[in-house]
């Protein structure tokens, strides 16, 4: 008798519990929990919950300026649910349809960011883990209205996979691309570990249009045209990045006017220009938010050694006869008695 009345107790919470899914309006409850937690800079518009997916529809992120700067058209979030009970939220997959980043820097010089709200000083009783996150067609625009610059990356694809363990640490790896507006594109290929922030990979660009650049190049060097291309082999240990790197520009033509280290713009153009392209070897190092470079050094050496040799040449074959009759005088010295 006893069992038949834990039975029935059991049947009714069950069907009480599969009642209150069913029927009452779970996603709404949590979304409204969530817009509360996220606060008024962060919006969801609408939020599916199943079993083994979460869905967010037209996500947007504002900054306190009140100017976008994240729209995400869809996230789907893909929770191994069992893994809370080890107090880690093992995530799947997490996926994002067409976002779309706003980075903006105002004309009074400040840059334009989220401000989450603050959590309590305290450290989280859950970690987190991604095992896949993936960007599918996103889009990224570039506004620095300080310098009058405008930017965009389109076609923005991103896949990190980790082999993250509940148990262990693991291999991270992560490979970007990008086009830009015009013509050209970047990609990034890493590897690494989370745990202990240490990563290697390759960032390159490929045949940037380098007018769109002008507004950062100082002077009163003109640039009508040219193709930038960078390749640049990094090391990321704990925020802080070294990458030795490689500069090459093809096709450019300067207006013909300007002074580079006090010597004719084209000129010198002209002297570093080898088989129609400019190579510069050059470092970059520092935090990875305020990161620093040798590039204009890189371009003075060059133009020196360029400069050095130009000079030198025409002094060689100067000589060169002389120093022939010098050779000859030397061999008949020892008969001259």
């Amino acid at each position: 008798m006893f069992k038949k009345v834990i039975f029935g107790i059991a049947v009714i919470l069950i069907l009480s519990i599969a009642g209150l899914i069913l029927f009452f309006p779970f996603d709404s409850f949590v979304k409204e929990r969530i817009d509360k937690a996220l606060g008024p800079d962060i919006s969801i518009k609408n939020l599916k919950i199943r079993w083994n997916v979460i869905v967010a529809d037209d996500i947007l992120v504002k900054t306190p300026a009140g100017t976008d700067f994240l729209e995400i058209k869809q996230l789907r979030l893909k929770p191994y649910l069992w893994a809370l009970l080890r107090k880690k939220f093992d995530i799947k997959e997490i996926e994002m349809d067409s976002p779309r980043l706003v980075i903006k820097r105002t004309k009074g010089g400040k840059w334009l960011f989220p401000e989450l709200k603050k959590k309590e000083d305290r450290k989280s009783s859950v970690e987190l883990i991604v095992k896949t996150f993936r960007v599918n067609s996103g889009n990224v625009i570039i506004e620095d209205d300080l310098k009058g610059f405008n930017m965009k990356l389109n076609d923005v694809v991103i896949d990190m996979k980790s082999s993250l363990s509940l148990f262990q640490s693991g291999k991270t790896t992560i490979t970007a691309t990008a086009k830009f507006l015009d013509a050209g594109n970047a990609s990034l290929k890493s590897e690494g570990n989370i745990s202990n922030g240490k990563f290697k990979g390759t960032f390159t660009i490929r045949d940037l249009n380098m007018t769109v650049l002008r507004p950062y190049m100082k002077g009163d060097v003109r640039v009508k045209k040219g193709k930038l291309n960078l390749d640049s082999n990094f090391i990321l240990d704990k925020g802080y990045v070294k990458a030795p790197s490689s500069l090459r520009i093809r096709d450019m033509d300067i207006e013909t006017r300007g002074f580079l280290m006090g010597v004719g713009a084209p000129f010198v153009i002209e002297l570093v220009k080898k088989k129609g392209e400019i190579v510069l070897n050059f470092n970059i190092w520092g935090k990875w938010n305020n990161l620093q470079h040798d590039l204009k050094e890189s371009f003075k050496r060059k133009v020196s050694e360029e400069l050095e040799k130009t000079i030198t040449s025409p002094l060689e074959q100067a000589t060169k006869p002389l120093h022939e009759v010098l050779k000859n005088v030397g061999g008949l010295l020892p008969a001259i008695k």
